[in-house]
């Protein structure tokens, strides 16, 4: 359970309806601990002990991986992936219990119930750890990380039962002395996972939250959907080692810019290629309910392997959506990922449309409505370079607790020209800067920005997480800057979790002589009942 309270003072504006998932401002980048020769000495000649655990739950932005033990582990050490024989920096260790960590990843590693983590255990003996091993391996960008779907290993899945889940509550208050309204949001959230229930070939997945805002339940007895959002909930039924049935509503990785369907999703493995069909409907645009007029329909087809420095992976999808039995969109979509090149690795996708209606006539036209294009080249193992060109429409989210700034500054950095440089000077201590630029016609005045973060993560005698940042933007309307500070700090370690966060916000509007200014602190205090 987690409590966050945030205070606004002074507010000129209202805050807008929160749309836009929330940049992450402060990214926690490669860590790895490196023993020297006098560091071995130190520990008598000791090597750490390699020890495995899974990943058993997801949410949000944290990771818990459950050990047979945690012993020789503490907070701030990094745990790793095994991928092509290589052990990769994965998470950062917040706080722990005896038997699990709670973690947040490095880098834009992204997981899945019941990945398998590595752990060092200081100070036991055990087999070395090769050169090989301990290379890093190139990340991916997180917009990458929402649409490719990496393959796993090339080891049979186990059809035993596995059962996870997790039930969450948390506040969200909104203080402003200026305009009086006060904001309480309440927010209680499902997920679960079964896999091969009762060892049988049927699996369900499920992840729901129910939130609303104090001495408003007149719109939940309204409409329960202004409340109720079922982001996933279906059922999974494996035929074969190569052939999968979805029932529900489920977001397919091999598909992932189509969004949730409501229906049934196919798909057929032969070897490095797969192939699919979906029929359904898109959930409601207005409140992500059900809607039977929402009818889509279309198959993909792609393929996917492994090479020696990664993966290569290639999809293409045909789509038609209708909306009251009348044509509504007609597109293709392809993405394509690969790190043939050691240390760099490439995305692409785009999107083109194949029909529109003009002055009430049907036209079969060819237009580009979506284009992206990343490339990350790891220069060493403390320096990294990222560039992308985005040409996509803003994506629309349906909870978020966003405030005015957040949102003003994700519209700044969503589209145009993207270069990010991380760097890790010493253990501990990273700085990433990200510069964007976007010119459209539309604009009367191209929109820039310039972020930088420095963070280092074990303050000596408090032993805690410090984070500056400051944000630079200039955009068609307005001209903004952001500077924040955030310290986390283990409380009880592997039970009281906290989070202080200060920002200070000043927008001055190019078209009026007005302005906004605001001093925002959050406080958050997360506590782990068990494991």
């Amino acid at each position: 359970m987690c409590t966050t309270a945030q205070v606004v003072w002074p507010v000129t504006q209202p805050e807008l309806r929160a749309m836009i998932k929330k940049r992450k401002h402060i990214k926690l980048l490669i860590q790895m601990v490196v023993f020297s020769l006098g560091l071995v000495f130190q520990v008598s000649g000791q090597e750490p002990k390699i020890i495995e655990g899974a990943v058993s739950y997801i949410s949000g932005q944290s990771i818990y991986v459950k050990f047979e033990s945690t012993q020789g582990i503490e907070n701030g050490d990094t745990l790793f992936m095994l991928k092509n024989e290589i052990l990769t920096p994965a998470l950062i260790v917040e706080h722990r219990s005896s038997i699990s960590c709670l973690c947040k990843a490095v880098g834009e590693n992204t997981f899945k119930v019941a990945d398998q983590i590595v752990g060092k255990q200081k100070g036991a003996k055990n087999r070395e750890v090769t050169k090989t091993q301990t290379e890093e391996q190139v990340e991916q960008d997180v917009n990458e990380q929402a649409l490719v779907s990496l393959e796993k290993g090339t080891e049979k899945p186990s059809a035993a039962q596995n059962v996870a889940g997790r039930i969450s509550l948390s506040s969200y208050s909104n203080f402003s002395n200026s305009t009086g309204d006060d904001v309480h949001r309440f927010r209680y959230t499902v997920s679960m996972k079964a896999l091969n229930i009762s060892d049988s070939k049927l699996s369900a997945e499920t992840y729901i939250s129910f939130s609303h805002k104090l001495n408003q339940w007149d719109l939940v007895q309204e409409d329960l959907s202004n409340a109720l959002k079922i982001y996933s909930l279906a059922l999974k039924y494996d035929f074969n080692e190569s052939a999968t049935l979805w029932a529900g509503r489920k977001i397919n990785p091999k598909i992932a810019n189509v969004g949730a369907v409501d229906g049934l999703q196919f798909q057929k493995q032969f070897n490095n290629f797969f192939a699919g069909a979906v029929v359904g409907s898109r959930p409601d645009f207005q409140n992500y309910g059900y809607n039977i007029d929402l009818l889509e329909y279309g198959a993909y087809v792609g393929q996917s392997q492994k090479v020696e420095n990664g993966f290569v992976q290639t999809s293409l999808a045909f789509f038609e959506q209708r909306n009251s039995s009348n044509i509504d969109r007609r597109f293709t979509y392809f993405q394509h990922s690969n790190s043939f090149i050691k240390n760099v690795n490439i995305f692409s996708s785009f999107e083109l449309d194949l029909y529109k209606l003009e002055n009430g006539v049907a036209q079969n036209t060819v237009s580009l409505t979506s284009l992206y294009f990343s490339i990350r080249y790891r220069v060493s193992r403390r320096l990294s370079l990222f560039a992308s060109f985005d040409t996509r429409k803003n994506v629309i989210y349906y909870e978020t607790f966003k405030n005015y700034a957040d949102e003003v500054l994700q519209l700044a950095s969503r589209q145009g020209l993207r270069f990010r440089v991380n760097y890790r000077p010493i253990n501990y201590l990273n700085i990433g800067i990200n510069a964007g630029t976007r010119s459209r016609k539309e604009d009367p005045r191209p929109t820039k920005t310039l972020n930088s973060n420095v963070t280092y993560t074990r303050l000596p005698w408090i032993n805690a997480s410090l984070a500056l940042s400051s944000n630079l933007m200039q955009t068609s309307y307005l001209d903004g800057q952001v500077y924040g500070a955030r310290l986390s700090k283990d409380i009880v370690p592997g039970k009281l979790y906290s989070q202080f966060h200060y920002r200070f916000v000043n927008f001055n509007y190019v078209s009026s002589a007005s302005n906004l200014k605001q001093n925002i602190g959050e406080v958050n205090f997360s506590y782990q009942f068990n494991k």
